[in-house]
């Protein structure tokens, strides 16, 4: 009998420990379900804060030589600025302010085409892998991009500046984000930025 009640409790204390773990584990994909339109809100929002600053300020916009002359640093500043509220940390920020400013930096190299306006949107979601308090979210893009240029008449020597627009998928993006004080915060992104890079030439 005592052995009955020894194996009657057992099971009972398992069956409580199966059902805290059942209802632990619903309640945290509960709070992940929730959190992934807030998830996507701040990859949003990230960006719209990329595709500002994947232009230079239209005053630095000058066709020709003149434009390596102008000081962008107040440029610079103000995006590293904008990415400290987005971003969890000031390494964080600093480290997506480099390879942001190494694309827009392309358009100082090559002076004969500036880009005017860059419109990256998400097209698609692949996956949101969370890890504790972090996720990493995966997602396709297209990106629109206008841009003046210079063209020349081979015959008269002539310049002209003209306009063009590429549209282009991008398949491979991801940003991971981490919740801090109960708002998602960006630790890094993963932007596909190598086929912008064609699209200028």
């Amino acid at each position: 009998m005592k052995n009955l009640k020894k194996i009657n409790i057992g099971l009972i204390l398992t069956i409580i420990t199966v059902l805290a773990v059942v209802i632990y584990s619903i309640n945290i994909e509960n709070q992940r379900k929730n959190s992934k339109e807030e998830v996507k809100k701040c990859c949003e929002e990230y960006i719209d804060l990329v595709n500002k600053y994947s232009v230079l300020p239209e005053n630095v916009q000058i066709l020709g030589e003149d434009a390596k002359k102008i000081n962008v640093g107040d440029f610079y500043k103000e995006m590293e600025e904008k990415l400290k509220d987005i971003t969890i940390s000031d390494s964080a920020a600093l480290i997506q302010k480099k390879i942001l400013s190494n694309f827009v930096e392309k358009d100082l190299l090559d002076t004969s085409i500036f880009t005017i306006n860059y419109d990256r949107k998400i097209t698609k979601i692949n996956s949101y892998e969370f890890d504790g308090n972090q996720v990493t979210v995966a997602f396709e893009c297209k990106a629109t991009i206008k841009q003046k240029y210079i063209e020349v008449n081979l015959e008269t020597g002539e310049q002209y500046e003209r306009m063009k627009e590429h549209s282009i998928d991008m398949p491979n993006n991801s940003i991971t984000l981490e919740n801090k004080d109960e708002k998602w915060k960006v630790v890094y992104s993963d932007l596909d930025y190598g086929i912008v890079d064609n699209a200028r030439r």
